[in-house]
């Protein structure tokens, strides 16, 4: 796989760099191409169903953080400077650089800034109080210091931003002209352009704010699909209208995305099979084995998951996952290859921590990662916990069938180590809660978590000291200067060894035990054409049509 860099206007040496960096992100075997759905011209019109597992809390990822339909939506309504590209030929996790509200951008050899030049003509959505006004440099500038909570933005005793992490060190933001934006960094930060291409950094129109102090309320931009509330009703869906005024010439072609609201997996399986859902995203083995013996003329797209099952061991509570040893146990207690025979088919491999698959090859994490559950024991009673330990383990009580199975799994394996697991069953937004506060012993990632454009994601958010993202509240300086280490070298070879020293410490301390990269299907119904999953988007259908 050759991941690329698009654009028209790069600095020659940088874009080398920042292809090169890409090339860490490339992560796991390349996906099988989806079944073909494309047919002919594109034909306008129709409505797609596709399910939120909840309503939304609200509309401002700098409060509530990327989750659930709000996050899914960031694509729909909003713009980003860049995006990835997808399509016939573009593999699951091949990040390629494109065009969005910059037609074009530049970065400085020594990483330190990047300048993007906006397309012209671009506009807001026709609705009070944008009215179809142009998108210009000085909203991109607006949005990113929302986003981080500086500038202006600076003194207005806003809480933390939760996506702060993608900034930092940001230096200065610059409007040389209306359609010139230059964001200026402290040090190097060789992954900023992925995260320019990110859902997560949209050009926020600076009148809501204005408005209501926040975007909790309201979610409104430049996007090819805006919120239509008449249509939308809380608890059943949340409908997205067409914007006939989308840049893009010709597109979107579909006349509206609803959200359908259905809390569990199995609801939303039936609903697909009934043909009142279109897509079916992100099922895990068990569930997608029985929808192909039971639809098997569905539209059908593999991929190994670019992270892997995971811990995150809670450094906030004081109790017993403070200790390494107790870390190491639980680490020590689990059998990986039962969890892949029972819960993945045989699919998958090892995952070493905080990276993508192919960051270390499967002997390579064999070699990091031991089941030894005598060790276990060991380690325990040598931490004084010789009778055993209780641990509380916080659990989404509509978790999907695949992912209690793997739960359930490892709470008896351990125990029998005596390691005593209480499964607490939470609703998402209490669930959630507990986790941005560290009020656990055990928390657990399924899905992306803060995977986004470049590995750093992970490993800074996830497990820097200082970033906002690291609930669990990992402190580790060692662990620290290798994750900034790797965000500023710009020798892709160098950054890839510092990434790899990064794991290495996580897998070491026991910060987070990662299991397996589960095989993950997606599918769709014959009708739906032109649809690429793709891992640099969390919404890939806003460019679908329908045959019917």
């Amino acid at each position: 796989m050759q991941p690329r860099v698009g654009g028209r206007a790069h600095n020659a040496g940088w874009a080398i760099v920042a292809t090169l960096a890409l090339g860490i992100l490339a992560c796991g075997r390349p996906a099988e191409a989806p079944t073909p759905s494309q047919s002919d011209e594109p034909r306008y019109g129709g409505q797609l169903n596709v399910r939120a597992d909840q309503d939304p809390y609200d509309w401002d990822i700098t409060y509530t953080g990327k989750t659930g339909l709000m996050g899914d939506s960031m694509g729909l309504a909003y713009d980003s400077l860049l995006s990835f590209k997808s399509g016939p030929g573009i593999g699951h996790t091949e990040m390629i650089l494109q065009p969005r509200l910059a037609e074009r951008w530049q970065a400085a050899p020594d990483g330190r800034s990047f300048t993007f030049y906006l397309r012209k003509g671009v506009k807001y959505a026709n609705q009070p109080p944008l009215n179809g006004r142009e998108v210009t440099s000085a909203d991109a500038k607006f949005a990113y210091e929302y986003l981080t909570r500086t500038g202006e933005l600076e003194k207005k005793n806003l809480p933390q931003a939760q996506m702060s992490w993608m900034f930092e060190g940001l230096k200065n933001i610059e409007t040389p002209d209306r359609y010139t934006l230059v964001v200026s960094f402290d040090e190097p930060f060789v992954p900023f352009l992925s995260y320019a291409a990110s859902e997560w950094t949209p050009v926020l129109p600076r009148e809501i704010y204005e408005q209501e102090g926040h975007y909790k309320d309201r979610i409104l931009g430049s996007g090819p699909y805006q919120l239509d509330r008449g249509a939308s009703q809380q608890t059943t869906r949340w409908v997205f209208k067409k914007n006939p005024d989308y840049w893009d010439a010709g597109k979107p072609y579909l006349d509206e995305i609803r959200w359908l609201v259905l809390r569990d997996e199995a609801a939303e399986l039936a609903a697909f099979q009934s043909k009142q859902l279109d897509v079916v995203q992100d099922l895990g083995y068990r569930e997608a084995q029985d929808l192909m013996k039971t639809y098997p003329q569905a539209g059908m797209f593999e991929y190994t998951n670019p992270l892997g099952f995971r811990f995150f061991v809670s450094q906030v509570r004081k109790g017993p996952m403070n200790d390494l040893r107790v870390r190491k146990a639980l680490d020590l207690a689990i059998d990986r290859d039962e969890i892949l025979r029972t819960v993945a088919g045989g699919k998958g491999k090892w995952s070493m921590p905080g990276v993508f698959p192919d960051t270390f090859t499967a002997e390579e994490a064999r070699r990091y990662i031991k089941y030894d559950p005598e060790e276990a024991k060991r380690l325990l009673a040598q931490a004084g916990f010789e009778n055993g330990v209780d641990l509380e383990w916080i659990i989404v009580n509509n978790e999907s069938p695949t992912n209690m199975a793997w739960i359930q799994l490892v709470q008896a394996q351990v125990k029998k180590v005596g390691m005593n697991i209480n499964l607490k069953l939470l609703e998402r937004q209490e669930q959630r809660k507990r986790k941005y506060a560290g009020d656990y012993d055990l928390d657990y990632g399924v899905g992306l978590g803060n995977a986004e454009a470049d590995i750093d994601s992970t490993l800074f958010a996830s497990y820097y000291s200082r970033s906002s993202y690291n609930n669990s509240k990992v402190n580790d300086p060692v662990l620290d200067d290798l994750v900034l280490a790797q965000r500023r070298e710009t020798d892709p070879a160098k950054r890839q060894d510092l990434i790899r020293r990064a794991s290495i410490r996580l897998q070491e301390m026991s910060w987070a035990p990662y299991l397996i990269y589960p095989p993950k299907f997606t599918f769709w119904q014959p009708h739906v054409k032109s649809y690429h999953p793709h891992f640099g988007s969390k919404a890939e259908f806003p460019f679908v049509w329908m045959e019917r």
